[in-house]
């Protein structure tokens, strides 16, 4: 019986192995979709703040909130076992030597769309600027840090 046994946990290990490569690549897509949906409601509110499409409060709330919850999301899918996925990713390397920096970019991000989505919802656009700004900025920063360019 213990015979049976070790032979079907011997012949189950690579189902393992592949069920945990899997979900490692979960998490990967699960961090790029959190970013890309950030995204999207980014772009929607620069393009308010910048004039390129009619600023409308309500709407800009909506999406200032949406990306403040959002934001806490893909801290998540960086296990470090996602470091050596097979998908295409623009993560730089360095990142998982400085972990410790980019949690803390995350947690600025975090801190600067959560004061954005408080002050949103204000009738004069150019009241939200430094908070959209600094948001941006937060953004940017890790962007400049740790993504690669297209």
């Amino acid at each position: 019986m213990k015979k049976l046994i070790m032979c079907a946990g011997l012949l189950l290990l690579p189902m393992l192995s592949n069920a945990q490569e899997q979900r490692s690549d979960d998490y990967v897509e699960y961090r790029q979709a959190a970013f890309n949906v950030m995204g999207w409601h980014f772009k929607k509110m620069g393009a308010m703040i910048q004039g390129r499409i009619p600023y409308d409060a309500v709407e800009f709330k909506r999406r200032a909130v949406a990306v403040s919850m959002l934001s806490a999301l893909p801290s998540e899918g960086f296990l470090p076992e996602t470091q050596k996925t097979e998908l295409p990713t623009r993560l730089k390397p360095e990142m998982w030597y400085q972990k410790e920096r980019f949690d803390k970019y995350m947690q600025d991000l975090i801190q600067a769309t959560a004061e954005l989505a408080s002050q949103a919802g204000m009738e004069d656009k150019d009241d939200l600027r430094p908070a959209f700004g600094k948001a941006a900025r937060q953004c940017k920063t890790c962007h400049d840090r740790f993504r690669e360019s297209n």
